[in-house]
């Protein structure tokens, strides 16, 4: 065979292959592995990694590269190779055939390994158990179905420790660690792996294959040593894969002799549970091999169902059930076809197995969240509640399946099942014990009962008992026989494979089947001739050599040695058999004379009983033993005497004589044989009869052990539930006695059946009250209405609540009334629980008045306080000044949560507000302004909002807090404040604008400087004016008497005013303004107030111009007045001011007329 040295090549074998099985997220173990094992020319090295797209191959290739190794990526087809380190390409699950990758989308679909189980399971058939499989950290539960078949197939499977591994539970979990050989820490790994590639890599070729005769031995002592420690007897397994399993086992305990590993077996207490374990491995999950399920479906399941009420009884056994996935599997489509239903028959699944582990994981019901994989979406949302990371089989389904521990080798079967499950677990056993298995479920069934296998096993030894009921399935339906087959059990497996060779340490080697032959016709033909005949003396087997002592006699062909021995052996024979008969013992008879052709033959007959321990005393074996011919000398010496020859003849007749009575009285006792026959053959008849009376006892035997095998399994399963009963009453008593609640359970008649410690505080109650009516017991509360309250929960089955006190001590209670309803929703009384409520009284009497402080305190403000909820944003409260504020209730706005209040905000502010209940959200502060219109009075309202976070217990944003002020009219002083300020800036540029222009006119032109100053007070007068006003306007009218009062008397006789009321702006008064100084300083200077004799006319108007607008018309008349001829030219600052200054800043027209009798002239400007 192939080996390979230490760190040789393997010569002409398949190298060893080891699969390190990691995630991307988590390479830290992964590198450090890979650090630690350096590269071997007998040794791949094949990456699996869960979500490989997430990982940074370039960092990854380098980290290796430091350690020596190379990243060989996988290509389809590609062979594969020791000496490297294999990583397939993102998205793609890797399996292997024959020797060469093979690759396919990673595209996860209904019913589907995951990535790790996968590649696991599709490497086991090349490898052939050499293979050593790591799982790291951080897969979950990917690699436990493979991890099963690295097993299966004799190969290592080893886990990185992890914080779950540690925990005492590991064995109940759904991981791959659960199923390892060994659970190390990362810096242990490596050396592990690096010793099991070591004893692979070095088995000695005569451990790797055993020669029959030492397999056989091999398998009997271990099959021996697991009898005694374990109680299960695996004579009976298949001694391929029971060898596969050992080897295994001899690799995990690094032990290349088999003797050896014998004794480590006995020796190591753990070792035989170890390999116990290994060989019952269960490779399972729910609906496998979906076809088959589907045939049951559609063709079995309602047939079993057919002619059955709700009286009948509906069987099923699952052999081999593992942790209960295909009995659950069964119990699910079963309870899909009972609901469609009307007669429901009461259905039973006994689900039975050798490992107990397995078991209690099985009535646990609880599965890992692979089970999506196996499990349509419809059922697993039906039949399967989440619980956390698991999935548990709904309790109507639970409550069909009993699991019990049972061996169909040793233990009896159930019986008058409708259908047997068994599947994977025949191809385990040899064709004996398979051959053995196969009458058991036929006895087993009801007729037309039906037998589910797997898709490795079949019936082809036993098509007699069963028919498939589709052609390619492994479903078959039992058939009738003409008499009951009696199986018997328990089997006693005694393969000659499995016992000890002790005549010779040699190996007995097959003989050559030709020298078998010729070695057999050698020996017949030197050996004497033999029959064997039975007690009736009827013959069974013939030796090669009767011809000479075989005579038949004429008449009816017959196998009775006595009619078919020679004639004169005939008496000689039948006395033999006769004796041998009575005394038990062998009969010699010697010299027995025959004639045969003319001649005289001697012949020994020897007649020995055959000791058979089944029928003892009824077979014997007939020898015929040559003894030559007869001697002839006495006769021919007698011959020569007459009187001699005349004596012989006289003998001779006698003889004769003789021999023809002894023939009539053969003949007699042959007639009287026959009468004995018959005799015999009635009592034949009888006896068979009084066997088949006994067949029936033994079926009624058989049965009435299957129905005790049900009761003990049945039994084991109430017992366990009267154990969980117990646990839970436990559970229930500590949970009410922790929560130290006065509880007292009443009967219908208000009779005391149980009650609480605490109740005692309550009542004067001691366990001797237990039957007393509540009547009897004395209280320490006042609660005179307890019994009126308990009959009227009672009547009406309505829940009572009630507060009461303790007068005594000032506690006080909420006593709760609700029905006593047991399991079968019956009302079998009341529960009356009384809960001290004294502290949170006292709380809400502390809350109540923190609230009312607050709600003083919200009333009394004109500012909405308010809490939104932080999700909806629905208020939760608003103080009252928000009707007030926003025009409407709270009602209103606050129905549709955020919808209804944000009609009243302006469109333009809603995004901001929006934007800070997502700030607040993430536990931030935030004040805004926002516009709204209140709806009851149209107004457009100023609202400034304060936002803050209310968080819960969890420190998460539950609530939004806030208050709201009215800001409008604030909002409107501030906008004003910026007008005036910005008016007041733009009138000073403008008053220092036209203060420059004066400056600079009166520097240029040599002005007096009193002018300048006339003018500023102008200015000064004006500004007044508008600084009073209050709105950034003038009149004309006071600006006229402003400026004709600095100079003389405005109600002046020669003075006349007169004018509508008419408003300027601040950009018009100014320029106005100086106009009119200049006007009235000229008529002081030069006019009309020079004088006493002038008089002074100042009217205006408003006047409406088409396409012109509305426009203030001045007329300033200056009359009797006389003008010396010198100023009628002269054009001064004033004059221009007028003429020229106003119609360019104000758009005004103006008209400036000077005469020799007086000053006419007129302003026009557009009024704003």
């Amino acid at each position: 065979m192939a080996s390979s040295s230490e760190n040789g090549a393997p010569q002409g074998g398949k190298p060893i292959v080891v699969t390190l099985c990691a995630s991307a997220a988590n390479t830290r173990s992964l590198v450090h592995l890979l650090q630690e094992l350096t590269a071997r020319p007998d040794t791949a090295i094949i990456v699996v990694l869960q979500h490989r797209e997430s990982l940074d191959a370039a960092e990854f290739g380098h980290a290796l590269k430091a350690a020596g190794h190379e990243l060989t990526a996988i290509g389809q087809n590609m062979p594969l190779a020791p000496g490297r380190v294999y990583l397939p390409d993102p998205n793609v699950i890797v399996g292997i055939e024959g020797d060469h990758f093979q690759l396919r989308p990673a595209e996860q679909r209904f019913g589907e390994r995951g990535t790790i189980d996968s590649f696991l399971v599709s490497l086991l058939g090349e490898m052939d158990g050499r293979t050593i499989s790591i799982v790291l950290a951080g897969t979950g539960s990917d690699g436990t179905l493979g991890f099963k078949a690295v097993k299966e197939m004799g190969g290592i499977a080893l886990a990185e420790e992890t914080e779950e591994s540690k925990s005492g539970e590991l064995a109940a979990s759904n991981i791959p660690a659960a199923l390892a050989d060994a659970v190390l820490p990362i810096d242990q790994l490596a050396e592990r792996v690096r010793a099991s590639i070591h004893q692979l890599g070095s088995k000695p070729p005569s451990e790797a294959q055993l020669d029959e005769a030492e397999t056989s031995s091999v398998l009997a002592s271990i099959a021996a040593v697991l009898r005694n420690k374990t109680g299960h007897d695996f004579h009976g397994y298949k001694e391929g894969t029971f060898m596969r399993r050992v080897q295994r086992r001899m690799q995990v305990a690094q032990i290349n002799d088999s003797a050896a590993y014998v004794e480590h077996l006995r020796s190591q207490p753990g070792e035989a549970q170890e390999l116990f374990n290994d060989l019952l491995i269960g490779v399972t999950q729910f609906f496998r091999d979906a076809k088959e399920f589907e045939i049951l479906e559609r063709s079995v399941i309602p047939k079993l169902f057919e002619g059955k009420t709700r009286s009948d009884q509906l069987r099923i056994w699952i052999i081999g059930c593992s942790t209960g996935e295909e009995a659950y599997s069964f119990g699910i489509l079963l309870r899909e076809h009972m609901a469609n239903l009307e007669e429901v028959p009461q259905v039973q699944i006994f689900a039975t197995d050798l490992d107990g582990r397995a078991l209690a994981a099985a009535r646990a019901a609880r599965y890992a969240e692979t089970v999506v994989r196996d499990v349509s979406p419809e059922r697993l949302a039906r039949w399967f509640v989440r619980e956390g990371n698991t999935y548990c089989i709904v309790k109507e389904v639970r409550e069909m399946c009993i699991f019990s521990q049972h061996s169909i080798i040793k233990d009896p079967p159930f019986s008058r099942l409708d259908l047997i499950s068994c599947r994977n677990l025949l191809i385990y056993l040899d064709a004996e014990l398979q051959s053995r298995v196969i009458p058991v479920f036929h006895f087993a069934l009801k007729p037309e009962g039906v037998l589910f296998l797997g898709n490795s096993e079949n019936v082809s030894r036993h098509t007699n008992l069963f028919a498939p009921i589709e052609q390619r399935s492994r479903i078959f339906r039992r058939l009738e026989t003409h008499s009951r087959i009696l199986p018997d059990f328990p089997f006693a497996v005694s393969s000659p494979r499995f016992e000890h060779r002790q005549t010779s340490s040699l190996s007995v080697r097959a003989v050559e089947p030709s020298l078998a032959q010729r070695a057999e016709r050698f020996v017949e033909r030197y050996t004497p001739a033999y029959v064997i005949v039975d007690e009736t003396h009827t013959v069974l087997h013939f030796s090669g050599r009767t011809g000479r002592y075989i005579d038949p006699a004429g008449g009816a062909a017959s196998l009775n040695l006595l009619q078919l021995v020679h004639p004169d052996l005939r008496l000689d024979l039948r006395s033999a058999l006769v004796r041998a008969t009575e005394d038990g013992r062998t009969v010699h008879l010697p010299n027995r004379r025959i004639e045969q052709d003319g001649q005289s033959l001697l012949v020994d007959l020897v007649v020995e009983p055959v000791k058979d321990t089944a029928n003892p005393g009824r077979h014997f074996f007939v020898l015929f033993k040559d003894g030559g011919a007869a001697a002839t000398d006495t006769v021919a010496s007698l011959a020569s005497s007459q009187d001699q020859r005349d004596r012989i003849q006289q003998l001779e007749t006698e003889l004769r004589e003789n021999k023809d009575r002894l023939q009539a009285i053969a003949e007699e006792a042959e007639s009287t044989n026959e009468e004995l026959k018959a005799s015999n053959e009635e009592y034949q008849s009888l006896n068979e009869e009084l066997q088949s009376a006994n067949e029936e006892l033994q079926t009624s035997k058989e049965e009435l052990q299957s129905v005790n095998e049900e009761l003990t399994t049945v039994n084991g399963e109430l017992g366990l539930r009267v154990q969980e009963l117990g646990r839970t009453n436990r559970d229930l008593k500590n949970f009410l006695e922790s929560t130290q609640i006065a509880t007292v359970f009443l009967d219908n008649d208000l009779r005391v059946m149980r009650f609480t410690p605490a109740s005692a505080e309550l009542f004067h109650l001691v366990e001797s009250d237990a039957g007393r009516p509540i009547a009897h017991i004395k209280s320490r509360i006042a609660y005179d209405e307890l019994q009126e309250d308990a009959r009227r929960v009672l009547r009406t089955l309505n829940s009572s609540e009630r507060e009461i006190e303790n007068p005594q001590t000032g506690t006080r209670y909420m006593v709760r009334i609700l029905p006593y309803r047991s399991v079968d929703n019956f009302i079998a009384g009341v529960v009356i629980t009384f809960v001290d409520i004294t502290a949170r009284k006292q709380a809400e009497a502390a809350l109540r008045e923190s609230e009312e402080r607050f709600r003083q305190f919200a009333d009394a403000s004109s500012d909405v306080l308010w809490i939104r909820n932080a999700q909806t944003l629905a208020f939760e409260y608003a103080g009252p000044a928000f009707e007030t504020l926003y025009g409407v209730i709270l009602q209103t706005s606050g129905q549709d949560h955020l919808r209804s209040w944000l009609k009243l905000i302006a469109r333009a502010d809603r995004g901001e507000v929006i934007d800070t209940f997502r700030q607040v959200r993430a536990g931030g502060r935030v004040s805004h302004i926002f516009r709204i219109r209140r709806p009851s009075d149209g107004e457009e309202r100023w609202l400034a909002n304060t936002n803050f976070p209310l968080f819960d217990e969890k420190g998460q944003v539950h609530r939004i807090g806030g208050i709201t002020s009215d800001v409008t009219d604030a909002k409107l002083a501030t906008e004003r404040q910026d007008v005036l300020v910005k008016e007041l800036q733009h009138r000073s540029r403008n008053l220092l604008g036209v203060v420059t222009s004066l400056a600079t006119r009166t520097v240029g032109q040599g002005v007096p400087v009193e002018n300048f100053t006339t003018r500023l007070n102008a200015l000064g007068r004006a500004q007044a004016l508008l600084s009073r006003s209050g709105n950034d306007t003038a009149e004309v009218s006071a600006l006229v008497h402003a400026e004709l009062a600095a100079y003389t008397s405005a109600a002046s006789k020669r003075v006349t005013v007169s004018g509508p009321k008419v408003l300027l702006t601040s950009e018009q008064v100014q320029n106005f303004a100086l106009a009119l100084h200049e006007l009235t300083t000229n008529a002081v200077k030069y006019g009309a107030l020079h004088n006493d004799a002038g008089r002074l006319s100042v009217t205006w108007e408003r006047i409406q111009n088409s396409g012109r607008g509305k426009r203030l018309a001045l007329n300033w008349v200056e009359s009797d007045i006389r003008v010396e001829p010198q100023f009628l030219g002269r054009r001064g600052y004033g004059r221009e001011l007028i003429e020229n200054a106003l119609a360019y800043a104000l758009q005004g027209r103006t008209e400036y007329r000077l005469d020799l009798d007086g000053v006419r002239c007129r302003i026009e400007l557009p009024l704003k």
